[in-house]
């Protein structure tokens, strides 16, 4: 077995290096290629027996060296809009980072685990402990945080992505987490039996790569302007702030009539206003649903609009809903969907009887109610399945609409929150995977950026320049057909987390014969 050449043969080194790689890996450092190797380094060090304690503690140092160099945006949401001190922000940073890194110190105790008995077999299984985590963290806890999950960092790469259209996400990241087994597996055989691996490395993303090339194009039929608004972000609702609110959405309403004149078309198209930091109640609201309205009768279009609803709760107390609302041409109200997926502590406080300390940090938002089902909402410009902000990064929710017959996918978002930071292209990386998982374009309307038009094999095919007031005038087509993943969900998640419980099972099965066994031959030995 080769040694392995300094630093790298500490295994808190090799650790620490694979955190490093997976933040190279996603933006904003766009060297997505290191996915592939990201793991291999964590990987080398689980294969020696190690105690559990020491295998979880190398896996857990990855997760936060991981999380906090990509999730450090989180801080700045905290400090600026939740107005907490910098002590404070930067505590929940810390409490945010060490518990999803409990995740990847999960998978380095299984892995290191099954190594006790598999050794270098092990690294076969690797790929499938990681996703049945992964899916773990789609769901739990308070309905799942599933940002930059591995499969993410390829988003770039289409003809890697491509497994999405039938596994989800989970495929893809099987796929490079199984590329670092095999680098890994590298490092750990026989010289002579190196090249093999490597061929079948090089084959995989050889391949791949062919197949983003070969990928047809997506032929288009309907126009869509996305109006980024660029509205700042309200850090306190002052006096100032509320006066130039009614001028900013004349701008708004101009910059959309001029839009629309500057793009005639021969039958109504579709115009995307985004979720905005500024409470449009259209419901409660007559002047806004008046303007609202009256825009979407000039322009001659459907108009879908982020707006804020009202709705009692079982208690018969009111609760604002962040919700969407379509305007026909001829300015008429079409139909609504409220966001079912609220943002922990942003929109709500989860475990209120034990968390209501923190319901200061979201004032406001601390009593949003989320929707009660997917509302469909189908128009001339196609059936839109509607995803609200954080939404995208979940999908259950984009293949759901699917499967109620939406052919197109709009994601609506106020991504103004995260500044000028990674978090944006993040977002917009998780969402171009919606659009390969159902085969469906996908149209991005932010407040501001990144907005853009994803084709259905995850390609942005137009894209409008962030923190700037504009508009994008693209095109797209509403799809029919429906996918393996849009027809059976987790299917491959399940599996690889059925598997996973198989073999730590079978471990400790085999571990359990062969101790009774041990105590058995000792128990049948004679004294003379």
């Amino acid at each position: 077995m080769p040694a392995l050449p300094s630093p790298l043969r500490h295994p808190a080194a090799c650790a620490l290096l694979s955190g490093l790689l997976l933040i190279l890996s996603f933006p904003r450092a766009h060297l997505s290629v290191l996915a592939w190797v990201a793991l291999a380094p964590l990987l080398l060090v689980l294969l020696p027996r190690r105690s559990r304690l020491r295998l979880f503690s190398y896996g857990w140092l990855t997760g936060v060296v991981f999380f906090a160099g990509t999730c450090y945006w989180v801080y700045d949401v905290m400090r600026i809009h939740g107005h907490l001190s910098v002590l404070a922000a930067g505590g929940v940073l810390a409490l945010f980072v060490l518990f999803l890194a409990l995740y990847l110190g999960a998978f380095a105790l299984v892995v290191g685990e099954l190594a006790r008995r598999w050794q270098l077999g092990t690294l076969a299984l690797s790929p499938f402990v990681w996703v049945g985590l992964e899916w773990l963290r789609t769901y739990f806890p308070f309905g799942g945080f599933p940002w930059n999950l591995l499969g993410y960092a390829l988003a770039p790469h289409v003809g890697w992505i491509q497994p999405a259209a039938y596994t989800g996400i989970f495929g893809v990241s099987f796929l490079v987490v199984s590329v670092n087994a095999l680098a890994a597996g590298c490092w750990q055989v026989p010289s002579r039996r190196r090249p093999a691996l490597l061929a079948v490395v090089a084959f995989i993303l050889a391949g791949a790569a062919l197949l983003g090339r070969q990928l047809p194009l997506a032929p288009t039929t309907t126009q869509v302007l996305l109006v980024q608004t660029n509205l700042r972000q309200p850090e306190e609702y002052d006096a100032e702030w509320v006066a130039h609110h009614p001028d900013e959405l004349a701008e708004l309403e101009e910059l959309t009539r001029q839009a629309a004149r500057q793009h005639p078309t021969d039958r109504p198209g579709l115009i995307v206003w985004p979720e905005v930091p500024v409470s449009l109640y259209f419901h409660h609201d007559p002047l806004i649903r008046a303007r609202l309205l009256e825009l979407a009768q000039a322009t001659r279009s459907y108009l879908l609009v982020g707006v804020v609803d009202l709705r009692r709760n079982p208690d018969g107390v009111l609760h604002p809903t962040n919700s969407a609302v379509l305007l026909s041409p001829a300015g008429e109200f079409i139909g609504q969907y409220d966001k079912i997926h609220l943002v922990p502590f942003g929109e709500y406080v989860p475990l209120r009887g034990w968390l209501g300390f923190l319901e200061p940090l979201t004032e406001e938002a601390s009593d949003f109610l989320p929707g009660r089902e997917q509302t469909m909402v189908g128009s001339e410009p196609g059936r839109l399945g509607t995803l609200i902000c954080y939404e995208a990064i979940f999908p259950a929710l984009g293949r759901g609409f699917v499967e109620q017959g939406a052919d197109v996918l709009i994601n609506i978002s106020n991504d103004g929150w995260f500044g000028r930071s990674a978090a944006a292209a993040q977002h917009l990386n998780m969402a171009r995977v919606r659009a390969v998982e159902t085969r469906r374009f996908l149209l991005r309307g932010t407040n501001t950026g990144i907005t853009a038009v994803v084709d259905p094999y995850g390609r942005v095919v137009a894209e409008a320049t962030p923190h700037t007031r504009t508009v994008l005038a693209a095109s797209y087509a509403p799809r029919r057909g429906v996918t393996l993943y849009a027809r059976h969900g987790d299917w491959f998640a399940a599996l690889c987390a059925l598997v996973t419980v198989a073999a730590l099972a079978r471990k400790f099965w085999v571990v359990a014969v062969e101790e009774n066994g041990d105590g058995d031959n000792r128990g049948t030995g004679t004294t003379v």
